[in-house]
């Protein structure tokens, strides 16, 4: 019998590849018994799915969790968001180019992936410690050729568009109402331009509005909604900039056709005519992302 054991440990060392000894002992602990692969990793399948095994070239679409081996989930795919990549081609670990082979489309399981078959010693940071065994659980929604995958992208990329859409639509909205609520509780009789720019003029000035080529000199003083100051003119020179040109936000290409030369006032810019989703964060000058800006404009000069 001692021959008989010692002859199969022999066999099993010929043929199957050297496991991490963590991985070992995590299925001992858990009563688990995954099938092994040549290729040096272990997989469990709960359901087989449908069709023919994805193999190297195919696209797949797949929700998966990561785990470290003490339950610590270090990744997982949004439920309405799966991960596509084309297996096979290092777009991803090792583990899961060879390790994605095991599935079919429809079915789900777990991969056990040694270090080697994963980030080895680099780890990542401070979210996957180096040498760390690592357990994902995977399903494979579809495999796709070349003709699918081109197709599945552009419906992807119009759902972005139309969801990006739909998201400044909402932001435009709530800015306009911010702007409203803002000018109410300050007691501001604000008029509102087409494009969204709200105006109030405290002193009306002189001459011909402002129009594309004036130069102009402008003293300014730039608040959020809840009066924080994020620049200003106020301590030194006016700004010199020439109307039109595309020099500044699009809020004061627009607002600034109001004023004239002596004209006092205040421009209320909805985000998207302002810096948008981009947060600015330069010098002393912090905006977060999507804020309605309050500028109190006067206008030194027109030329």
């Amino acid at each position: 019998k001692l021959k008989l054991i010692i002859l199969s440990l022999f066999i099993f060392g010929l043929f199957a590849p050297v496991f991490s000894q963590n991985l070992q002992t995590y299925f001992q602990e858990n009563d688990l018994h995954p099938e092994s692969s040549s290729k040096n990793f272990f997989f469990t399948i709960e359901n087989k799915g449908k069709g023919r095994k994805a193999k190297t070239g195919d696209y797949v679409k797949i929700r998966y969790k990561g785990m470290l081996l003490d339950g610590t989930v270090f990744d997982q795919t949004e439920e309405n968001d799966p991960f596509v990549f084309r297996l096979g081609h290092r777009q991803v670990i090792k583990g899961w180019d060879e390790g994605l082979q095991e599935f079919r489309a429809g079915g789900n399981g777990t991969l056990f992936l040694p270090a080697e078959m994963a980030y080895g010693k680099m780890g990542i940071s401070d979210v996957i410690p180096s040498n760390s065994d690592l357990i994902y659980e995977i399903e494979l929604l579809e495999i796709m050729d070349s003709k699918q995958y081109n197709q599945y992208m552009k419906q992807q990329e119009l759902k972005a568009k139309k969801e990006f859409e739909a998201k400044k639509k909402a932001q435009f909205a709530a800015d306009k109402k911010a702007i409203q609520q803002y000018a109410s509780k300050n007691k501001m009789k604000i008029k509102r331009l087409p494009c969204g720019v709200s105006y109030l003029l405290k002193k009306k000035g002189k001459g011909k509005t402002i129009q594309a080529g004036d130069h102009l000199k402008v003293h300014y003083e730039g608040r959020l909604l809840d009066g924080t100051l994020f620049d200003s003119s106020l301590d030194g020179e006016p700004f010199e900039f020439v109307f039109g040109k595309g020099k500044t936000i699009e809020g004061w290409e627009e607002g600034l056709k109001k004023f004239k030369r002596g004209s006092v006032g205040w421009l209320l810019i909805p985000s998207k005519l302002a810096y948008g989703p981009r947060p600015i964060h330069e010098g002393k000058i912090n905006i977060p992302a999507n804020s309605v800006l309050i500028f109190k404009i006067k206008i030194v000069d027109v030329d």
